[in-house]
């Protein structure tokens, strides 16, 4: 028997989607395909897998990353389903393959992944604003016909609403600072 979720955790939220994928196979739903915002789940054994997430620098058609899964393969662990670069991966809870003596240093690779991801984010809708400034204050020396008024007001639009963006974004971008320095400090207190 198969059942879909629908379900959406945000990039930051990964620890609260990984704890939420290992409840339902806890209750005996395995996690088989997953998607942006879906999960397709099998019933089995309840506690039989244990599920891992990762991000990967690059996607997983790329040579690193399916070199980087293969050997994931070789030690008993299944690659479950892909979303961007997110991996989803599952072995089976017996002889679960998943470092639990390294947790630290999991964690702090893992949000620095993902801190890298938000400030690409955040360097891109810098650049994106600033072509649009660019592009308004060449528009200016152009004569006032519709089609140059039309273009200046979807600049404008654009980079405001990529300012709005930043803005909005910005507790999250201090959420994952934070968690980076307190994932270092918990490295280091652990060592």
């Amino acid at each position: 028997m198969k059942k879909k979720v629908r379900k959406t955790f945000f990039l930051w939220e990964y620890e609260k989607e990984e704890a939420w994928i290992n409840e339902m196979a806890g209750t005996g739903w395995m996690l088989i395909q997953t998607g942006f915002r879906k999960y397709i789940f099998e019933k089995g054994t309840p506690g039989e897998y244990t599920y891992r997430l990762e991000l990967l620098e690059k996607d997983t058609h790329s040579p690193e990353s399916k070199s980087y899964l293969d050997f994931l393969k070789e030690t008993g662990i299944e690659f479950v389903g892909e979303c961007v670069n997110w991996v989803y991966l599952r072995c089976k809870t017996e002889d679960c393959k998943f470092d639990r003596g390294n947790r630290p240093l999991y964690e702090l690779t893992h949000l620095l992944k993902i801190q890298e991801f938000f400030n690409k984010l955040k360097h891109a809708f810098v650049v994106v604003i600033a072509l649009c400034m660019v592009a308004v204050f060449s528009l200016e020396h152009l004569e006032r016909v519709p089609i140059v008024e039309f273009f200046k007001g979807f600049c404008v639009g654009v980079s405001f609403c990529a300012s709005v963006l930043i803005l909005l974004a910005t507790p999250y971008f201090r959420r994952m600072n934070r968690k980076v320095k307190a994932a270092v400090r918990e490295l280091y207190t652990c060592e």
